[in-house]
């Protein structure tokens, strides 16, 4: 029952993200960030992301007139393939980005999880109460005559 509950608090707790484009001139500093490159910006910067990279994943750090600072958490290559770091930070400069989105809670997809959640939270609880068929301590017969 506990580690079912643990579960269900972990799962609510991750939430739902979107990435929506960016509405502000810049992200809040430590905000999650999706930044996708020009095809001459990922030829640009492959020497420092690795070849193929189309969208660079991490948190915004900050910015300056000619580029974008960000902790890089992982990167995306044409095919699909995401590929993990360690936050290392990278400078994209501006004329290497096609675009900025910024990820933020899906508040109708972290609601549906959360009804997911406590349905499958009631329905397993339910299901023990109805199987649980034992005897409570105490209501037992005599323990065994030692012969």
């Amino acid at each position: 029952m506990r580690a079912s509950i643990v579960v269900t608090i972990s799962c609510l707790a991750a939430g739902c993200y979107n990435y929506n484009p960016l509405t502000t001139p810049s992200p809040e500093p430590g905000s999650f960030v999706a930044v996708s490159l020009t095809a001459s910006g990922a030829q640009d910067l492959a020497r420092y992301l690795g070849p193929n990279v189309v969208v660079v994943r991490g948190r915004y750090v900050g910015d300056s007139d000619q580029a974008v600072l960000v902790s890089v958490s992982s990167v995306e290559l044409v095919r699909g393939d995401e590929m993990d770091w360690a936050g290392e930070r990278v400078a994209l400069p501006n004329n290497a980005i096609a675009s900025v989105q910024v990820r933020q809670l899906s508040k109708r997809r972290s609601a549906l999880l959360v009804g997911v959640g406590v349905t499958g939270l009631v329905a397993t609880t339910a299901a023990f109460a109805l199987s649980g068929g034992g005897t409570p301590p105490g209501s037992g017969g005599s323990p065994p005559s030692k012969k």
